[in-house]
């Protein structure tokens, strides 16, 4: 299968000259990317999506411009062009956005498909944006979305350096996280993470005026991340709570690390690539009350905490490959 991929680009804040030349080096630097003979796939959310790809295609990166003025030959060599919603430099124009969503869908008669990383999972493309292309692979789709077109995806595990070379995978979990629990633990709870809303801030208030061994926070600062791991490996409950969407690298953290997970209830709107059950792989909450009575319950139980926790390692290994999910999603975009 070739793949031409439109990545995600760099992010600026405003129009200026030297922004122009800094987005104009930066295309040529992607091009250039594709005469690599290893790659990197990086860590941010659209990395999980980026490794599919890559191991199930040839894959040819090219920016936007690039796409528009060869596109008839492109159109003709290729089977289908894969867009990241996060293509464009300038993101604050949504109108601009638009335009070359309806520019590429008309320039291409191949398979296309939309990448969208966005945050949350109930967030939707515009009907008659969606109309001009085939699929959309969505982080995290929501369970209530009806349209056929949208398959589901997930976030990278920051714990896994993962690379491709020439289309093959290789995941060596010895060196990944945690293989067991932590059997002697030496906090009750942890959590640390950015206010990133109202709901996380009221969560750790509640539980600081409770009488728990918690080490957490809640604010704009992190920890280093080795100590963030050491400490997240060293607690009997890890909080994954709601963030910039309804699932974020913390839960892949959490169940990298053989560690006991209580998250957001949310989490089971979701569709995952990843078979996760709540009350075996981790524990959700509806409401603080709710998370109080879990968090006792869970604390005085040690072995169920430790069989949850390891049941989520284990289902992670299992399930966690971007080569075999990019099978998947490739067997029903081309089938």
């Amino acid at each position: 299968m070739r793949i031409i991929y439109i990545p995600v680009t760099k992010k600026i804040k405003e129009k200026n000259f030297k922004n122009f030349l800094i987005c104009f080096l930066y295309d040529i630097y992607v091009v250039l990317k594709n005469f690599s003979f290893k790659r990197k796939i990086t860590k941010n959310t659209s990395g999980y999506i980026d490794a599919a790809i890559h191991t199930n295609a040839f894959v040819l990166e090219l920016p936007y411009n690039y796409c528009i003025i060869f596109s008839k030959i492109l159109d003709y060599l290729f089977d289908g062009i894969f867009i990241n919603w996060k293509f464009q430099n300038y993101r604050q124009d949504k109108l601009d956005l638009e335009n070359k969503l309806f520019n590429l869908s008309k320039k291409f008669n191949i398979k296309k498909v939309i990448v969208d990383s966005t945050d949350k999972s109930i967030n939707k493309i515009k009907d008659e944006i969606l109309e001009g292309f085939d699929f959309v692979i969505k982080r995290e789709n929501n369970k209530i979305t009806s349209s056929k077109k949208y398959f589901t995806t997930i976030l990278p595990c920051t714990l896994i350096d993962y690379k491709i070379l020439k289309n093959k995978e290789s995941i060596n979990w010895n060196f990944i996280g945690h293989s067991k629990p932590n059997y002697n633990p030496s906090y009750d709870i942890f959590f640390s993470g950015q206010t990133t809303s109202p709901y996380r801030r009221e969560i750790i208030d509640y539980l600081h005026s409770q009488d728990f061994n918690f080490f957490g926070r809640a604010e704009n600062f992190k920890i280093p991340f080795k100590e963030y791991l050491s400490v997240m490996y060293n607690s009997s409950i890890n909080l994954a709570l709601e963030g910039k969407g309804e699932f974020t690298f913390r839960h892949l953290e959490i169940l990298a690390s053989c560690s006991f997970m209580i998250c957001s209830s949310s989490i089971n709107d979701l569709e995952l690539p990843i078979p996760l059950i709540d009350g075996k792989h981790f524990v959700s909450f509806k409401n603080k009350e709710d998370l109080l009575e879990k968090i006792n319950f869970y604390l005085k139980n040690k072995e169920l905490r430790e069989e949850i926790a390891l049941n989520g390692r284990n289902i992670l290994e299992k399930y966690y490959s971007p080569k075999k999910h990019g099978e998947i999603l490739f067997g029903k975009i081309f089938s």
